[in-house]
């Protein structure tokens, strides 16, 4: 699966969740510096990236979840192993 595949796919999750966002995130902007997403928007945003890439994410795993371009590296890490 491709980088822009999951940051295409990201974007759409967070748009789900946050509708005021940007269309175009940039990949190293802060979830919750840049763009206020509270801990509870934060585990749906989780949720939402296990089901649409059919994966569990261990909650030990979420301090991973900062930013697009970190949450991409997690991703293709876990798609690929």
């Amino acid at each position: 699966m491709t980088d822009q595949h999951i940051l295409s796919t990201l974007r759409h999750e967070l748009k789900s969740i946050k509708p005021k966002l940007p269309d175009n995130l940039p990949e190293n902007s802060h979830f919750k510096n840049d763009w206020q997403l509270d801990s509870l928007e934060l585990v749906e945003f989780v949720a939402r990236i296990e089901q649409s890439f059919g994966i569990l994410i261990p909650d030990e795993d979420l301090p991973d979840f900062i930013s697009l371009e970190s949450t991409t590296r997690y991703l293709q890490n876990r798609l690929t192993a």
